[in-house]
């Protein structure tokens, strides 16, 4: 067997070897790395915008906003209807609460924008009248 062959051998030996090696232990190593990461990540993570609008009484047409700025970047809230905006304000503070009155808006799908930073949330409304009707007859 020259050196040649020889050398050829044991590289192809070393390679399977290691192939079986890695096979059986990458697993756990990308579990390992994965969990470090996670570890990291959650240490690490920003709070956000958060925004919050709930309908306390749903016989009006009176909703609350909560907004929560923690980085008390400068934040925007919007209501829009399509391209028509019906009200824009800024956000003072680091929270922002409020009641928003649809009573006087006309039937349709909103859209109330908050925008803080690179951070935007949006949420849907939509007013729609339903009239009842109740006909009755009455033979004298």
């Amino acid at each position: 067997m020259t050196t040649r062959t020889l050398f050829g051998t044991i590289i192809l030996i070393v390679a399977f070897s290691a192939q079986g090696f890695s096979q059986s232990f990458r697993p756990t190593i990308r579990l390992q790395f994965a969990q470090r990461l996670n570890a990291l990540l959650d240490s690490i993570e920003t709070p956000h915008l958060r925004v919050n609008i709930q309908q306390p009484d749903k016989s009006n047409m009176k909703f609350r906003i909560d907004v929560t700025n923690p980085n008390g970047r400068r934040a925007v809230i919007t209501i829009r209807k399509k391209d028509d905006v019906y009200m824009s304000e800024n956000i003072p503070g680091p929270v922002y609460a409020s009641v928003l009155d649809f009573s006087q808006m006309e039937d349709g799908d909103y859209q109330v924008v908050v925008i803080g930073g690179k951070e935007k949330v949006c949420t849907n409304i939509s007013i729609h009248t339903e009239t009842q009707v109740n006909r009755q007859a009455v033979l004298h």
